[in-house]
Parts: C-alpha cells; sequence; structure tokens
C-alpha cells in the first residue's frame, strides 16, 4: 500500500511574476526565510562569555610566561 503526501502535488505551481522576472511561489518563500535567517543571526548578539577572576589572573601569567620564554631564546641566540 502506497501512502499519500500530506500536500497534493498533482497541480501546476503558483508563480509569481514581475516583468520579466518570474519564480515560484515555494522558491519565493525558501528565499524570504533564508534571508530573515541571516539578519536575525546580523541582530541578535552572541552569548557574553564572562571571564572569573582566577582564570583571568592564570591567562595574564601565562601570557607573562610565554613572552619571558620567547625573549629568554632571542638572549641565547
Amino acid at each position: 500500500m502506497i501512502v499519500a503526501t500530506v500536500i497534493n502535488l498533482n497541480h501546476p505551481g503558483h508563480y509569481i511574476r514581475w516583468g520579466f522576472f518570474q519564480i515560484s511561489l515555494a522558491n519565493f518563500i525558501v528565499i524570504l526565510l533564508m534571508t530573515l535567517a541571516f539578519v536575525l543571526a546580523l541582530i541578535i548578539p552572541f552569548p557574553k562569555h564572562e571571564i572569573l577572576e582566577d582564570d583571568k589572573s592564570k591567562a595574564d601569567s601565562s601570557d607573562k610566561l610565554s613572552f619571558q620564554d620567547s625573549s629568554s631564546s632571542e638572549d641565547s641566540a
């Protein structure tokens, strides 16, 4: 037994015509939704990542160590 589709696809498509420009309604809806998703991605801010004081001090000390390592290697050369 073959299950019928939810939407009857046995009819001609709907088209939007504007001068020489012609596009199917389904493609136009997809383009609108993708444009909306793109605009929302630009507008909605990314979540902020809070750095705790302990993590910040560890990050600062590791930056100082890497700087000291690179300067000591230049002195030995």
